[in-house]
């Protein structure tokens, strides 16, 4: 693939869900489980961010996403997706770390710049809020200067 963006999401749902009677995270399983219910062939993010800041591995990065079809970022676009609903709630600390970690690893493997990192509801033609009104991107970017020695 020939990856020249990174495309931030949220899952816009709780950070936990019951079932049996109890709490169980949402999860890159959980989140592939409801994809593969909508009849897509695997979840559609490559990377979850988890709120503790520790990252899963979503969709390969040798295929395509199923992440954000306006301006054709499921061929070009790299998705992470934080778990939970940043209309509603903010980021924890430790999560946004991890997403910084992630990213500037990504920067460095396909020779991107901070430049092509852009939160989904930035991508022309895409209709959203995503990843959510509280997401801070100011202190992302300020997080990722940082990372990247800018």
């Amino acid at each position: 693939m020939d990856w020249q963006k990174i495309v931030i999401h949220h899952t816009a749902s709780p950070t936990e869900v019951k079932r049996f009677g109890k709490s169980v995270p949402v999860d890159a399983k959980m989140i592939r489980g409801w994809h593969k219910t909508k009849g897509w062939s695997d979840i559609g993010y490559n990377f979850v961010i988890m709120p503790d800041g520790s990252c899963q591995d979503g969709r390969p990065l040798s295929q395509q996403g199923a992440h954000c079809k306006a301006g054709k970022r499921n061929s070009m676009g790299i998705g992470v997706c934080l778990v939970g609903n940043f209309s509603e709630t903010t980021v924890p600390e430790a999560q946004l770390d991890g997403l910084v970690n992630k990213i500037v690893q990504l920067l460095l493997d396909f020779n991107l710049g901070i430049e092509d990192v852009e939160l989904h509801r930035e991508v022309p033609g895409a209709v959203t809020e995503c990843p959510g009104r509280n997401f801070p991107v100011n202190t992302l970017k300020k997080k990722l200067e940082a990372a990247k020695g800018c």
